[in-house]
């Protein structure tokens, strides 16, 4: 598409060397308004994503749900057998109606006093209408029982740390879907809601209502929602017609000055569809306090039992394997139910812990930790057991090395790897670590001094290039190496500060986090198109009128982009972010995302360009000029600025590897385009001045060398501007200089993954266990 753009608009220029200048004046004037307008309305038509042709109506969305349905069903059994909840039974949880006078009694749920809150959902097929009974205990498997039959739709699952709130919202969504499929009457299981599990991950309930927060992750997190068939309305539709049930997992992720509002949108929510809420004991609690949840069933997982406990030791795994090692746990936690290794036992993720750790094969000193779980007096609390069994994940994960079987990261170098990564999320309260967001971990200035020194190596290159295969062809003026290393010196520093701060808006008065003037796209562009019109009029009319064009071109661009990248922050349109969507739609949303930078940028940039050229060399060839360049700069610009905001999408369900590879190809992608814009505008710009005064024959190929030396330089200066995976390599440069991570990091982080210390969330990697990244941090720095 930018190459086709590009074809027309030299099309075009040649068409204006054959037309009167006068009456090309009047022409382009008056047609550039029409242009203007079409080309709008036309990418904006082209933008709409079917939504008009689209269907969205209740069959549609039936047939959606459906969908939807299926993909939950393989996306949650994957998630059950991530966690080990199929080769392993899962630990007998029991729950009990919350005894917090806040939340009431199991019969306010069932009977409301005075007739408040009448029932609102019916009793799901092949369940049985909640009872005080019912709500008053049970196991996991009672809890979509609950879910079903009480007809408020409204249900809490509160927990500590580690007492198996994840595991049992996996389990019950399963269960609900599963069930939901299992109905063989289509109208009958068109009534049934598809139960969606999502965590509260980028939701700020302050500023975004539920409902289009749901919307954003059923699209994200679901492809069959991505269909080009479905309208864009879809999405709501589901949730206005009540053919979703949200299970949230995760309440007390959510900022806690802002759990208010949030349990304040969530009752909102749940007055059209079924709410299944899991949370912390005290979090959610607090918020009731403020905020009710009225007629909700509302229920505590249970500490797990000794017995329990010594039975899950005891039978975990058959055949006898290790039961010389396993049978005097149990026996001890049977014995002394209230000693410190039952104390330690009472949660499923510790229970798990242990289980864990347990080898499968070679044993090679591991009798050593039950022997140190056996000990009299080796653990004083629970807590200290606690941090022997994490630390028994690293031992098991990076065990030495044998024949046929290398650990490529030894215990040590993982451990404090691991540690640095730990210690840094907790300093940020951060639960995910997002691999494009490490630059905060090093200083920018670094990286800014690269920025440099590479933009003035490129322009440099440029320079000694274009003169080494140029000078030779005909009679004319180069920039010397030195000027134009100097000019790419400054570009690279307006380069580096935009690709730090690529999305910051500065006040320049008051310093504020958010402004109408972006300082950084204002230096950037200015910069940009004072060195480019210094470098293509010097040449041809001489160095006084390129000192005079430059700073006017430079502050022209500079205070135009600045305030139109600030004032027209514009929301890309959904095909930017559609993977379903075509190439074209995507190009075409990133220049529409850009349009404020790329006319900002182009517009003074074809001015400068043409008006000194058009005073020295006639109106027919300024305006020319002047056209090549403005249009090669709102299209270079403008993508660059488009495509600059991408980063991984938080709710994309697409893992942190992928998203590294995808950041790859879509950089790759920008430099191609940028380098065309570039190279077009200067291979133009170099040909035509080159006619002045020599024969097509030598012009030509003189514009041919200049765009394509350009275009490389240029293109890949572009594509590593806006590349987050190539910001993130150097910081791991810098972090393996410091001695936080290794030098190829990303495959460290890879391989704690494969190796269950790390696990996927989206486009994040999380800690296998929150208690893993809190333990790590606590851990001195060797």
């Amino acid at each position: 598409m930018g190459a086709f753009a590009l074809l027309v608009a030299a099309g075009f220029s040649v068409i204006l060397a054959f037309v009167d200048s006068e009456k090309l004046v009047a022409l382009v004037s008056g047609a550039a308004a029409e242009l203007l307008g079409a080309l709008v309305l036309g990418i904006w038509a082209l933008l709409m994503d079917g939504s008009v042709a689209a269907d969205d109506s209740p069959r549609s969305s039936a047939q959606a749900a459906d969908a939807l349905a299926r993909e939950a069903v393989e996306l949650y059994d994957q998630r059950q057998r991530a966690r080990n909840l199929v080769e392993h039974e899962p630990v007998p949880v029991r729950w009990v109606w919350s005894r917090h006078q806040v939340f009431g009694r199991p019969e306010d749920v069932i009977h409301p006093e005075h007739g408040v809150g009448s029932p609102r959902f019916a009793v799901l097929p092949n369940a049985e209408p909640a009872s005080p009974a019912m709500l008053a205990e049970g196991g996991l498997g009672e809890l979509f029982n609950v879910y079903a039959g009480v007809r408020s739709g409204r249900v809490v699952v509160l927990g500590e740390p580690g007492s198996g709130k994840s595991a049992a919202a996996v389990l019950t969504v399963l269960k609900a879907v599963q069930e939901r499929q299992g109905i063989e009457d289509e109208r009958e299981r068109e009534r049934v809601p598809v139960p969606v599990l999502l965590t509260p991950k980028g939701w700020n309930p302050k500023s975004q209502k539920v409902q289009d927060w749901l919307a954003d992750r059923l699209v994200s997190d679901f492809k069959a929602l991505r269909a080009p068939s479905l309208s864009t309305r879809t999405p709501a539709q589901l949730i206005s017609e009540h053919r979703i049930a949200l299970f949230l997992d995760g309440f007390d992720d959510i900022d806690a000055e802002q759990l208010d509002a949030a349990l304040l949108a969530l009752r909102e929510l749940s007055e059209s569809i079924r709410l299944v809420i899991f949370s912390r004991n005290e979090q959610f609690t607090q918020a009731a306090q403020i905020r009710r949840l009225p007629r909700a069933a509302v229920l505590e997982l249970q500490p797990v039992p000794a017995g329990v406990a010594a039975d899950c030791l005891s039978a975990w795994q058959p055949d006898g394997v290790h039961l010389h090692l396993r049978q005097p746990l149990a026996e001890r936690v049977r014995e002394e139910p209230d000693g410190v290794l039952a104390r330690a036992l009472r949660t499923p993720l510790m229970l798990t812990l242990l289980r864990d750790a347990f080898p499968h094969g070679e044993i090679d000193g591991f009798p050593a930790l039950v022997e140190e779980l056996l000990t009299p007096g080796r653990f004083r609390t629970p807590e200290d057991i606690h941090d022997r069994l994490l630390k028994q994940i690293l031992h098991r994960a990076y065990p030495p090395d044998r024949p046929n079987a290398p650990t490529p990261y030894t215990l040590d170098q993982a451990q404090r790897w691991l540690g640095r990564i730990a210690q840094r999320m907790t300093s940020d309260e951060a639960q995910e670590l997002a691999w494009w967001r490490m630059h905060e971990w090093a200083s920018a200035a670094w990286r800014i001094l690269a920025g440099i020194a590479g933009g003035g190596l490129a322009a440099g290159l440029i320079a000694a290039l274009v003169g080494r295969f140029t000078n030779e062809l005909g009679e004319r003026t180069v920039i010397g190496v030195f000027p134009a290393a100097v000019a790419g010196a400054v570009l690279g520093l307006a380069t580096g500060i935009v690709t730090e701060r690529r999305a910051a808006h500065v006040n320049l008065l008051r310093g504020s986090a958010r402004a109408s003037f972006n300082a950084g796209m204002g230096l950037m562009s200015g910069l940009a198109v004072g060195s480019a019109v210094a470098l293509t009029v010097g040449p041809v009319s001489g160095p006084v009128a390129a000192v005079i064009a430059a700073p006017v071109a430079a502050l022209t661009a500079g205070i135009g982009t600045g305030f139109a990248a600030g004032l027209l922050d514009l929301t890309p349109p959904r095909a930017t972010t559609n993977s379903q969507a075509s190439p074209l739609k995507r190009f075409l949303g990133r220049l529409v995302v850009g349009l404020p930078a790329g006319l900002a940028t182009g517009v003074p940039a074809g001015l400068a360009g043409g008006i000194p050229l058009g005073l020295a060399q006639g109106t027919r060839r300024g305006l020319v000029v002047g056209l090549a360049i403005g249009i090669a700069y709102v299209l270079a610009f403008g993508l660059l600025d488009g495509f600059a905001r991408i980063a991984p999408n938080a709710d994309s369900p697409v893992g942190p590897k992928s998203a590294w590879n995808e950041d790859r190809k879509h950089s790759l992608s920008t430099g191609v385009v940028f380098g065309l814009a570039m190279g077009f505008a200067a291979g133009l710009t170099d040909s035509l001045a080159t006619a002045r005064h020599d024969p097509l024959g030598v012009a030509i190929p003189v514009g041919l060398i200049t765009g394509v030396v350009v275009g490389v330089v240029t293109g890949t200066a572009a594509g590593l501007t806006v590349s987050n995976s190539w910001r993130t390599m150097v910081v791991f440069v810098q972090l393996w200089v410091l001695r936080v991570l290794p030098l190829r990091a990303m495959r460290f982080l890879e391989d704690a993954r494969e190796r269950d210390v790390l696990r996927e969330t989206g486009p994040f990697y999380e800690f296998r266990h929150a208690r893993l990244k809190d333990y790590l941090a606590r851990q001195p720095e060797s």
